[in-house]
């Protein structure tokens, strides 16, 4: 608790610091190359957090040990049960979108080298986005959380999953910045993420499918003992989704039943990320079983 807190303060620093050094930095690449004031201002916070957690967490085997990322036997076993699960879960939802006339079943016309670039492509941006948000979601937040309420796990997998589902919409609500930005417009990038969450009615079937698909990364997690299963599915969902326009052809608009190209906002998307959730639940060893 006292370092998730200590995290918490340092990150507000981080925050300012990055709102006072992103107009500096802003004049300085325009006299080289033009780079939007947000993307500065959002690299410096990202920079300074991995930063941060990385000095927190101090990688030593006993912090890997405790966020579940040790690599032991059964580690490559959870990390492609997770990935073939992710993979064939979107598959089933594509599979019916097709058969009911959402979508079509369309290859594009590319060669094995151009199918080996994008395939390449997606599977390292799906391990990468996988091992980044679960260390950070399911490892060091949750983890937190899970000592800050002194082991009441129900509450901490809640709180966890309410804050990985909501801080993807954080930058939904753009605000104008200038073509000559000071520290004032760094303090309102700081409280635009405020006001993207008021906007919730445009973006809630989103973020209801993001809680399921959060519920399932973290019942994977707290039943293996291990972060592999959940990096696997983070992994092949976002394998599949950078894929998908590459042999299907979405028709129509979005629907609350269907969602939309995303696969996760409508109700049939949610179905079959609680069933997801469920087969991994039953299937995957407990804790003990999985231990290095």
């Amino acid at each position: 608790m006292k370092n998730f807190l200590k995290f918490v303060c340092v990150f507000g620093g981080i925050l300012l610091l990055s709102a006072f050094l992103a107009p500096i930095l802003y004049d300085f690449f325009e006299t080289f190359h033009h780079y939007k004031f947000e993307r500065i201002f959002n690299r410096l916070v990202m920079i300074g957090a991995i930063a941060a957690a990385v000095f927190f967490v101090r990688i030593k085997k006993e912090s890997l040990v405790k966020f579940g990322l040790i690599w032991g036997s059964s580690s490559f076993r959870l990390l492609i049960l997770g990935f073939l699960t992710g993979i064939g879960m979107l598959g089933i939802v594509a599979t019916i979108e097709v058969l009911s006339g959402r979508a079509a079943f369309s290859v594009q016309d590319m060669n094995w080298a151009q199918w080996t670039g994008k395939i390449a492509a997606a599977l390292g941006t799906g391990l990468l986005i996988g091992v980044m948000e679960e260390f950070f979601f399911r490892g060091f937040v949750f983890r937190s959380l899970q000592g800050l309420f002194k082991n009441k796990i129900l509450l901490a997998v809640l709180v966890a999953t309410v804050f990985y589902s909501s801080v993807h919409f954080v930058g939904m609500k753009k605000i104008f910045v200038g073509s000559d930005p000071n520290f004032i417009d760094g303090l309102r990038l700081i409280g635009a993420p405020f006001v993207s969450l008021a906007a919730w009615p445009k973006f809630w079937p989103q973020a209801v499918g993001l809680f399921f698909f959060g519920l399932a990364l973290n019942g994977a997690v707290c039943r293996s003992g291990s972060l592999y299963p959940a990096i696997g599915l983070h992994a092949g969902c976002v394998f599949f989704i950078r894929l998908d326009d590459l042999f299907m052809e979405f028709q129509g608009g979005k629907s609350l039943f269907w969602g939309s190209k995303i696969l996760y906002d409508g109700v049939a998307g949610w179905f079959i990320l609680i069933l997801a959730g469920l087969f991994l639940w039953f299937i995957l060893k407990p804790a003990a079983a999985n231990r290095p």
